[in-house]
């Protein structure tokens, strides 16, 4: 009987992924297998790929998400899913070196829930639990291996929600939410526990497939609010399933999106490559 319903529940999690690429694939030109398609321009999304920025920095992203239980009934999809991400910072040197000056941890779980697929208009909604810390590497310290900035504890847990609608036949996708900060542990300086968010996608065609993405975050420190602005184009060269290999140029401005350096405010463009999922 165990066999039987291991088998039945896997059935369920195909066949509901298979349906999650038909969509994608036939509305935007880029087949996802996870129910709530990354944002694209976002800071802390699953990303795979290396940037480099105009502040002579290499932005290495490592990170993957997956549905690891998804189901449909009607025009409905959901799923539960786990999260896995680092974001290093790396200093650009001659001869091909990249010291490493900090990097950022993220995991956690999420569910995401897509109603109307049948329509002309989709909605999706994704709920995240997460934690992040961060922390100095031997890449900012001195020839007597000294860091150069006084480290501290950098530690959060928080809940993250974001709604979306997308509209198939234009390839847009308009979303908003936010962040809540429920447990933050001693900084230098005091952050705000809600960060508001929203932004906007268009997923399109010009002899590649297209994605364009902006983000929108409001960050604040020390009572200060910032908007952190975020914007990424990409261009797919090579697809293989629901993943694709793509070459980005991105534009970020705002608090730095590294935990060590969270009060300092950066501006850059950046160019690279990523996987896109």
């Amino acid at each position: 009987m165990s066999r039987q319903i291991i088998v039945a529940l896997l059935s369920v999690t195909l066949s509901s992924a298979q349906r999650i690429d038909s969509i994608y694939l036939a509305h935007t030109g880029s087949p996802s297998a996870l129910v709530f398609r990354p944002l694209l321009a976002a800071i802390f999304e699953p990303r795979m790929g290396s940037q480099y920025t105009s502040l002579q920095r290499l932005r290495l992203d490592i990170g993957y998400s997956a549905d690891v239980f998804s189901s449909y009934a009607g025009t409905n999809i959901w799923a539960i899913g786990v999260d896995a991400f680092t974001y290093t910072r790396l200093r650009a040197e001659p001869n091909l070196k990249f010291p490493v000056e900090t990097i950022d941890y993220m995991f956690g779980i999420n569910t995401s829930h897509c109603w109307g697929v049948d329509s002309a208009v989709i909605g999706m909604f994704r709920l995240r639990l997460s934690h992040i810390s961060a922390h100095f590497a031997d890449g900012l310290a001195d020839t007597a291996g000294v860091l150069e900035e006084r480290p501290f504890v950098y530690s959060r847990e928080f809940a993250d929600g974001i709604i979306a609608v997308e509209w198939q036949k234009l390839g847009i996708r308009l979303y908003g939410g936010g962040t809540f900060l429920f447990s933050v542990k001693e900084l230098p300086a005091q952050v705000s526990r809600v960060i508001p968010q929203g932004g906007i996608e268009w997923y399109g065609r010009a002899w590649l497939p297209i994605a364009i993405g902006y983000d929108i975050r409001m960050v604040g420190v020390d009572n200060r609010y910032v908007p952190s602005h975020a914007f990424q184009i990409a261009a797919e060269i090579v697809r293989q399933n629901t993943s694709a290999l793509a070459f980005c140029g991105y534009w970020y401005s705002g608090y730095s999106i590294h935990g060590m350096f969270f009060k300092r405010r950066e501006q850059y463009f950046a160019v690279g490559v990523q996987v896109l999922f």
